[in-house]
């Protein structure tokens, strides 16, 4: 077995099958399938990269038929119709203590330690992203934006707020958590990022309570009303600034830039200069919010320039200020490494597996970052997965031999099903 500290494929699936047999059921109880079923079989879709809830129902494979069975532990396969029509009914929220109990694991085996920054915090990098839009499809939940001029259609989406942890240097990233994007029961109004924010906030704190967060969010976020709530909270923040929004610090740097401490370093063919200044107001109409101030200059090997810019409720010394803008720049890692993965490395984020009336569409795409998180967590740390995906040199061709594997040879759990994949490589001793 790898060492992975009991948290391989194996391990994973049973804390995710314990935890749906305890879920309730909102169906008559005569139920001829357990809902425990519908989700497995929702994961397995995902964690073998199907592009439809169509191809687990239909033109299975005997090896197949009985590798749900023992490797995923589905006892039987609902049909794609009754999938929708079930899951349709279950609120994402009730997914979120799952999460939580993968990351205390994660604590326990101290693979967490390997995340952390700045003396002990997990930079949580937070944002938003569409998976669903259509002029057609669309239910209660759906976000509904105007089309061009009188007449143009209505576009309806999907959306979900992620919060991932990253870190500089490493390639990895753990989804946290994710908050739908999307209209309440009877609303008129559409949601916004930020009321999805506040509402994964509480959620992190509340099952995290032993977990030093660093939350990083682009502009949006630093503003008055959220920097109190994270404040308040007893928590900590990384997030950018721009000069069009946040005018105040950047006039006062403007104007008084020799007050500032500085520091330049290289940092490989970058040449780096940071200015940083603490205890500023954020903004005129938020004197009461004191921030911590981070610009850094950067000229690259072909001379060309950039900046960037955070604000903090950590002090920034000459100690941590390098550490502190490899931070802010590692927010960028939820684009490329969590959502482009998933758009373009075989998860089919964007594809609509179903859409439903009420929690469908919004569900699905809990549970398929839940599968990325399981995946992540194995690239972690598997020996025998991170050795078979250096073979394949790209995932796609990884899920495509692991679809091959599970469709036409009989597997008694998911690590042999690797064992089958590293003899198929001549891969020895993972």
């Amino acid at each position: 077995m790898a060492k992975t500290g009991n948290l391989e494929f194996d391990e994973l699936y049973r804390i995710c099958r314990s935890f749906f047999s305890r879920l309730k059921d909102p169906r008559s109880r005569n139920a001829s399938i357990g809902l425990a079923d519908y989700f497995l079989s929702a994961m397995a879709i995902f964690q073998l990269k199907y592009p439809s809830l169509l191809a687990l129902d239909k033109g299975r494979t005997k090896a197949e038929e009985k590798n749900l069975f023992g490797v995923f532990g589905i006892g039987k396969i609902p049909s794609d119709t009754a999938m929708r029509e079930t899951l349709d009914e279950i609120s994402p929220d009730q997914l979120d203590p799952l999460y939580g109990a993968i990351f205390d694991r994660l604590g326990l085996n101290g693979s967490l330690n390997k995340f952390t920054v700045l003396g002990g915090y997990l930079l949580t990098a937070m944002d938003g992203v569409e998976f669903f839009s259509s002029t057609k499809v669309h239910c209660d939940c759906c976000q509904v934006r105007k089309g061009r001029g009188e007449e143009g259609p209505k576009h309806y989406a999907h959306s979900m707020l992620a919060a991932v942890v990253v870190k500089p240097g490493v390639k990895t990233v753990l989804p946290m958590g994710c908050e739908p994007i999307s209209r309440k029961d009877g609303s008129s109004k559409n949601d916004h990022e930020l009321n999805a924010g506040k509402r994964l906030w509480a959620k992190l704190w509340e099952r995290h309570k032993g977990l030093k967060i660093l939350h990083s969010g682009d502009a949006l976020y630093a503003n008055g009303p959220m920097a109190r709530e994270i404040i308040g909270a007893g928590q900590h923040f990384l997030l950018n600034v721009k000069p069009d929004s946040h005018i105040a610090l950047f006039e006062h740097f403007n104007k008084r830039r020799s007050a500032y401490k500085s520091l330049e370093v290289v940092q490989g063919k970058e040449q780096w200069r940071l200015f940083w200044h603490n205890n500023l107001a954020l903004n005129d109409s938020a004197g009461d919010v004191r921030v911590n101030f981070l610009l850094l200059q950067v000229k690259d090997g072909q001379g060309k320039a950039k900046t960037f810019s955070w604000v903090t409720n950590i002090e920034i010394d000459k100690k941590n200020v390098v550490e502190m803008a490899f931070c802010g720049r590692a927010r960028w890692k939820i684009e490329n490494e969590t959502f482009n993965t998933l758009k373009n490395q075989g998860y089919n984020f964007e594809h609509n597996y179903g859409h439903g009336q009420k929690n469908l569409s919004n569900l699905l795409a809990v549970i398929m970052m839940l599968v990325f998180l399981i995946d992540q967590i194995q690239e972690l740390g598997n020996l025998k997965f991170t050795r078979i995906l250096e073979a394949t040199k790209t995932k796609k061709r990884l899920w495509d031999e692991f679809r091959a594997v599970f469709r036409f040879i009989e597997l008694k759990s998911f690590d042999d099903w690797l064992f089958q994949l590293a003899k198929g490589h001549s891969i020895s001793g993972a």
